[in-house]
């Protein structure tokens, strides 16, 4: 059997990271644009994620394979590109408010769980997705030394655009006693680098999540996969797929107000710390394990190939 390729442009590192190891594990070429190519409209580099960079000319040279249109502003280059070469596409939909040509294809991942009930259009291989996160080289979390150090840190690029959950954690600062800093573009942390976000998760006592919307919630489960659990507030959480299947009582502690959460924070125990920071690594193992996302993936490929041929 010829190996099939794919490609995949860039849209968010991590999430790109963690989509090109999956294809990679079921035996495709991913290849990823070396440039724009003069007619990619949505692009950022592809260096270091894993894709073999490859020329528009070596594109136009590859046999029938995949496109992959991995978020909506990629949608018409990338339709143009696939149906240029007769290849076939695979949707990725993690964003909301998305909706995409009907028709354009037969296989869909997507990791959030509301925009999976309610996308409308009807695509034949639609599955419910929870990519691993990536984590180069997992830092040694000290549950103990992260119990008593009480550091508290959030992850949010934006935090403007989220109003909501902005005055959370202002409120959330103001009644917590412990260190507690946000990290993004824009945050009061200033931003840091992939590598720079984990060590500061595996020493954090929490992650501290509140954000008016999340589609599917990657900080938080890297936070998690290195042993470090996450709170928030319910009416934040409510619909989205870390609720439905990450966090419970086991793995976080969610609260309906900032006072109810900073009281929960304070009393829990070494020993009820220690067990939920090995309950939140087991759940994203097993969630996200090849069982639950790659061997499904592999199986309606090769359904759409046999029912295409």
């Amino acid at each position: 059997m010829k190996q099939r390729t794919i490609l995949i442009q860039n849209y968010h590192p991590p999430g790109t990271q963690g989509l090109i190891r999956d294809f990679k594990k079921i035996g495709f070429r991913v290849v990823a644009p070396d440039s724009n190519w003069g007619r990619i409209s949505y692009y950022a580099p592809n260096d270091g994620l894993g894709g073999e960079l490859i020329s528009y000319e070596e594109f136009v040279a590859l046999p029938p394979g995949y496109v992959m249109i991995a978020c909506k502003p990629q949608e018409e280059d990338f339709k143009k590109l696939a149906r240029s070469g007769n290849h076939g596409i695979i949707l990725n939909i993690a964003q909301q408010h998305h909706e995409y040509e009907s028709g354009i294809s037969d296989i869909m991942i997507c990791p959030d769980i509301g925009l999976y009930n309610n996308y409308s259009s009807h695509i034949k291989h639609k599955l419910l997705y929870f990519p691993r996160p990536f984590i180069e080289s997992i830092p040694t979390k000290n549950i103990e030394t992260a119990y008593y150090g009480k550091k508290i840190y959030s992850y949010i690029n934006l935090p403007h655009h989220w109003p909501r959950g902005s005055q959370a954690f202002a409120e959330f600062t103001s009644k917590y006693d412990g260190e507690c800093e946000q990290y993004g573009t824009d945050a009061s942390g200033g931003a840091l680098s992939h590598a720079q976000c984990h060590t500061k998760m595996a020493e954090a006592f929490f992650t501290v999540h509140l954000k008016d919307a999340e589609g599917y919630g990657l900080t938080c489960l890297e936070s998690m996969m290195i042993g470090t659990p996450v709170v928030g507030l319910n009416s934040l959480m409510a619909g989205t797929t870390l609720k439905a299947f990450f966090l419970d009582d086991t793995t976080s502690i969610l609260a309906d107000t900032i006072d109810e959460l900073v009281a929960r924070i304070d009393a829990i125990t070494l020993q009820d710390y220690a067990a939920m920071c090995k309950a939140c690594e087991s759940r994203v193992l097993d969630l996200t394990s090849d069982a639950r996302t790659v061997d499904k993936l592999r199986e309606a490929i090769e359904e759409d190939e046999s029912s295409a041929a």
